[in-house]
């Protein structure tokens, strides 16, 4: 039984502080997502802490009693309330956060830094947990003599005690790690955070006043909802991954047309900006695009399959002609070229993690600028001149500055091999990749 909650918190506070200025100057650049062991351990430092001030306490009570009669030692002494009801209340803090780290493993969630100087910030969050504990315990103890005065003063107390600690332990957590689940990525790949910088916001503002004025843009360029093609055999492979038997041909048509003329919002000379813009537009929005998305994205085999029993159907609404007036080459080619780069040095899985982990946990600072910084080393020469390029050609067309395009675009090409890589459906995107090359250079 322990002696004197009293004796263990002290510690425990006293313990906190000194690593909170140790730890103050440490920064540790290189871990940005956190392995699994070292997340269970972090969600588990609160009661790592406790129990090493359990031990200490207990040396410190053995050292005061070493003279004393087992009759003295035995006394019951009484316990003041406040640091019992803070002791517990540390260890409900610890149960919990060691109970997130379990259900975020178990759930696979990708859990990281929130910035490079994270141990400073640990420990710093572990001294909000501590002073929550003492805050609550206070409350709870002004509750019980509040409470013989009128019942509702009382409720109000243990409502502000749980408030107090909800808020703590979310603050704490938030102090320290970024939690994000992978499930919202998609098969192509947007951009993480893209929708906050205010670059990206200014170019869309920009597109859409250009519509508004003079005459109206047709997202259908090419006119795609016209066409159609009931002659083109299809296996009908959505029926079965969807068990639905309304996808056939003629939805798997329209489809088709929506993918197209609504979703890449194919047009005359399409530049990486607006093709990206496109999707990004396209994934927020579509929703019959999105449900095929989550269908196959991890699944490298219905990748395969859907692209086997559609690539004709496919090949059919997109010509030759618009295949390479629409610049889907140039993107294409930009893809390849992009893949040769990683997947042809030394260690190609490290180069992708590395480019991962930028995009995922980097530092949300300078957008892209940081990004493209990180990633830069990783691009060839000819992929940076070519996207740098199709930036220049198209600045005045998508409203957009060029180098601020060009470093965003590089990004993108690059991050997309990484999002593929971490889905593990990298090869299977690269071959079908090579086949359209291959397709339209054979035409």
């Amino acid at each position: 039984m322990i002696k004197s909650y009293k004796i263990v918190i002290i510690i425990q506070c006293i313990i906190l502080l000194i690593f909170s200025f140790v730890f103050n100057e440490i920064y540790n650049d290189d871990i940005q997502l956190i392995p699994l062991i070292q997340l269970l351990v972090i969600g588990f430092s609160p009661l790592i802490v406790l129990a090493i001030s359990i031990i200490i306490q207990r040396l410190i009570v053995a050292v005061i009693h070493s003279d004393s009669t087992n009759d003295e030692v035995n006394k019951e002494v009484p316990i003041d309330k406040f640091w019992k009801n803070a002791f517990f209340i540390n260890v409900i803090f610890g149960a919990l956060t060691f109970l997130s780290s379990i259900i975020s493993s178990v759930l696979k969630l990708e859990v990281g830094v929130v910035s490079s100087d994270y141990i400073y910030r640990f420990f710093f969050s572990l001294d909000i947990l501590m002073i929550a504990s003492l805050i609550i315990s206070l409350v709870l103890r002004i509750k019980d003599s509040v409470i013989e005065i009128t019942k509702f003063l009382g409720f109000l107390m243990l409502f502000i005690a749980i408030l107090i600690f909800s808020f703590s332990l979310y603050l704490a957590v938030l102090n320290v790690v970024t939690v994000r689940s992978y499930s919202g990525d998609s098969i192509i790949g947007t951009l993480n955070s893209v929708s906050e910088t205010e670059e990206v916001a200014t170019d869309v503002e920009h597109e859409s006043e250009g519509e508004g004025e003079g005459e109206e843009s047709e997202s259908d360029y090419y006119g795609f909802n016209e066409m159609s093609f009931p002659e083109v055999n299809i296996n009908g492979y959505f029926k079965e991954l969807f068990e639905d038997s309304s996808y056939d041909n003629t939805k798997t048509q329209d489809l088709t047309k929506n993918f197209l003329s609504d979703f890449l919002v194919l047009e005359k000379d399409q530049s990486f900006t607006g093709i990206r813009i496109a999707i990004e537009r396209g994934f927020a929005y579509d929703e019959e695009i999105k449900k095929v998305d989550e269908k196959i994205r991890r699944n490298p085999e219905a990748i395969r399959e859907a692209f086997d029993s559609y690539n004709t159907l496919l090949y059919a609404f997109l010509s030759n002609k618009i295949y390479f007036d629409s610049n889907l080459n140039r993107i294409v080619d930009a893809l390849i070229k992009t893949h040769e780069d990683i997947y042809e040095t030394e260690n190609p899985d490290e180069r992708l993690t590395k480019i991962y982990k930028t995009m995922i946990f980097g530092a949300q600072k300078e957008f892209p600028n940081y990004y493209y910084s990180e990633i830069k080393p990783y691009a060839s020469e000819n992929v940076l001149s070519l996207v740098s390029k199709n930036a220049e050609t198209s600045s005045e067309k998508d409203n957009s500055n060029a180098e601020y395009a060009s470093q965003l675009n590089t990004v993108w090409i690059y991050s997309f091999w990484a999002r593929r890589h971490k889905e593990k459906n990298d090869d299977v995107v690269f071959e079908i990749l090579k086949e359209i090359k291959q397709h339209y250079s054979e035409d």
